[in-house]
């Protein structure tokens, strides 16, 4: 009889959002055939729609949730919004870019535009 080895397999979690007292959100429109991922940075439009920021020093809030490209076109084409984060305490090592999350290198630049949207990115 043949023997099945399934290797050991190691999940990483990392907690967005660290105070919930502090949170501050809205909601905006997407883009369409875009993919959203939660914890993402985004650009925020004067026409209230997001779009990915970038690079960790241009951005203006958090993606609320995942969204796959083809729920963006419907999204965007029925005015849905999803939930963006423009406020509160969040884990700097749990913010992405288009789903990437940040090396330590691209911290710097991430935290101090987030100072200046009035955001905390701290490392737990």
């Amino acid at each position: 009889m043949a023997v099945h080895y399934v290797p050991p397999i190691t999940v990483t979690s990392k907690r967005l959002i660290l105070d919930n007292e502090k949170l501050r959100r809205a909601n905006a429109k997407v883009t369409t055939a875009t993919a959203y991922a939660y914890g993402d940075l985004l650009v925020l439009s004067a026409s209230n729609v997001l779009t990915h920021a970038a690079d960790e020093s241009n951005w203006d809030v958090i993606c609320g949730q995942d969204v796959s490209a083809a729920e963006a076109t419907i999204k965007a084409a029925e005015g849905i919004e999803i939930p963006m984060y423009f406020g509160g305490v969040f884990n700097i090592e749990a913010v992405s870019l288009n789903g990437t999350v940040l090396t330590t290198a691209k911290y710097d630049a991430a935290r101090a535009k987030a100072t200046k949207n009035q955001i905390e990115l701290s490392k737990v």
